[in-house]
C-alpha cells in the first residue's frame, strides 16, 4: 500500500496531495500544470516537501513530523520519465544494468528483462540506433529491473502513435499485475485512464480533489458525475417538463428535447458524451429528428487528440460545450478558433438521471445496454 498525504510550495504554487494505493494502477489526472509531475518528484524522493508523511508497504518514506527522508537510491521506487532519460552512450543491456549491482548474474537478469519487455536480441544497440518504442520498452525494463515496490510513470507514451500506444499500454498493464506492486501514472488523456487504471485522482491546481474507482465512470447513475470530474463531457442540472406528447431538459441556460418514455416530470441531470454532438454542415439539410436541439457557437479552441480532435465551442447563450470529432470529419470543416459553427444534440445522446422527488423509480432498465440508461 501507498499512503502519501503531504503539502508542498514552489514559487507561488502549492500542492496539496492525499494518496491511498493499494497493488493496483492509479491515475494521476489532470491538466497540463496541475501538478501532477511535481507529486511524483515528491514521490520519488527528488523533491522534499514542507510536510506530510508518505509511507510505502508499512515503510516511512518521508514524515515531516519525525525528520525521516529516505534519499531516492534507498526508496526502492522506479521512475519513468517522459524523456525516458537513457544514456546514449550505454547499450539497451547496459542501460538496464545500470540499475543493479554491477556483475554476470545482474548483466544476466537484465537480459531477462529485455526479453520480457520484447526486446530480446537488441542487447548491443544504442539508444540512437532504437525506434522511439524500442526505447521505451529499454526505459522500462531499467524501471523495473530493480524490482521496484512503487512504479512512477510520467506521461512515457505521449510521443507514440495510436497503435504502439496501446501495444505497451497492454504490455505495461500486464506487467504490473505480475510484478504485484502499486503503480502511479500520470496523464491528461482519457484512453490512458480508461485502458491502464484501476483507480483515478484527479488533480486541479496543485491539489487532489475527486478519487475514485474507474469502474465508476460506466456505473449507471453515475456516469455523468464521474466524466464530468475529469473535465470531459457536457453535464447540466435543471428539470425536465412534459412538452406536447413528449419530456424536455430545462436548465439555466440549456433546454433539450429527450428521448422517449421512462421519465419523469421532476429535477434532474442531463450529460452529453462529447463525441455524440454533431457538427453541422452548411451545405447539407438539417435532420429532422434533431428537433430543436440546435445551437450556433463560435469555435474556441482545438485540442489534437491524435486520431480525433476536442473543440471547445461556446454558445451564443454562453455555454460552453466540448465536442470531439475525427480528424478527418474536423479537416474536412476547416475551422479554426473563431469559426461560426452550427451543432445539435441528439435526443437520444442526452442521458438522464432524475431526482429526489421526480416520481422515478430507483433505476430504469427500459433501453438495450449499448444505448444512455436512464435512473
Amino acid at each position: 500500500m501507498l499512503h502519501a498525504d503531504f503539502r508542498d510550495a514552489a514559487g507561488s504554487f502549492s500542492l496539496n496531495v492525499s494518496l491511498d494505493l493499494g497493488a493496483e494502477t492509479g491515475v494521476l489526472f489532470g491538466r497540463s500544470g496541475s501538478g501532477k509531475s511535481l507529486t511524483l518528484r515528491v514521490l520519488a524522493g527528488l523533491r522534499t516537501p514542507v510536510e506530510g508523511r508518505i509511507t510505502l508497504g508499512g515503510r516511512v518514506l518521508f514524515s515531516s513530523s519525525e525528520r525521516i527522508h529516505i534519499p531516492p537510491r534507498d526508496r526502492k521506487v522506479g521512475l519513468l520519465f517522459q524523456n525516458l532519460a537513457l544514456f546514449p552512450h550505454m547499450t539497451a543491456l547496459e542501460n538496464v544494468a545500470f540499475a543493479l549491482p554491477q556483475g554476470k548474474r545482474e548483466r544476466a537478469k537484465a537480459g531477462e528483462w529485455l526479453a520480457r519487455v520484447k526486446m530480446a536480441g537488441f542487447e548491443d544497440r544504442l539508444p540512437e540506433k532504437l525506434s522511439g518504442g524500442q526505447r521505451q520498452r529499454i526505459a522500462l525494463a531499467r524501471a523495473l529491473a530493480a524490482e521496484p515496490d512503487l512504479l512512477l510513470l510520467d506521461e512515457p507514451f505521449s510521443a507514440l502513435d495510436g497503435p504502439l500506444r496501446r501495444s505497451l499500454r497492454r504490455e505495461l498493464r500486464d506487467i504490473r499485475r505480475e510484478a504485484g506492486i502499486p503503480m502511479v501514472y500520470v496523464t491528461h488523456q482519457i484512453e490512458d485512464l480508461c485502458s491502464l487504471g484501476d483507480r483515478v485522482t484527479v488533480m486541479k491546481d496543485g491539489a487532489t480533489r475527486e478519487s475514485f474507482p474507474v469502474g465508476r465512470l460506466w456505473e449507471r447513475g453515475a456516469r455523468g458525475e464521474a466524466w464530468n470530474a475529469l473535465g470531459w463531457g457536457n453535464l447540466f442540472r435543471g428539470g425536465i417538463v412534459c412538452r406536447e406528447g413528449g419530456f424536455r431538459f430545462e436548465g439555466d441556460t440549456v433546454s433539450l428535447d429527450l428521448d422517449g418514455g421512462g421519465l419523469f416530470p421532476g429535477e434532474g441531470l442531463v450529460f452529453v458524451a462529447p463525441d455524440r454532438i454533431r457538427i453541422l454542415y452548411p451545405d447539407l439539410p438539417v435532420d429532422q429528428d434533431l428537433g430543436n436541439n440546435i445551437f450556433t457557437a463560435a469555435v474556441e479552441e482545438i485540442v489534437p487528440l491524435g486520431s480525433s480532435v476536442r473543440l471547445y465551442l461556446a454558445a451564443d447563450d454562453g455555454t460552453v460545450w466540448q465536442a470531439e470529432h475525427s480528424s478527418g470529419a474536423y479537416e474536412a470543416l476547416r475551422l479554426h478558433p473563431g469559426s461560426r459553427v452550427k451543432f445539435a444534440v441528439p435526443p437520444a445522446a442526452a442521458e438522464v438521471w432524475m431526482g429526489p422527488g421526480s416520481g422515478a423509480p430507483e433505476f430504469n432498465q427500459n433501453r438495450a445496454e449499448n444505448r444512455p440508461l436512464r435512473s
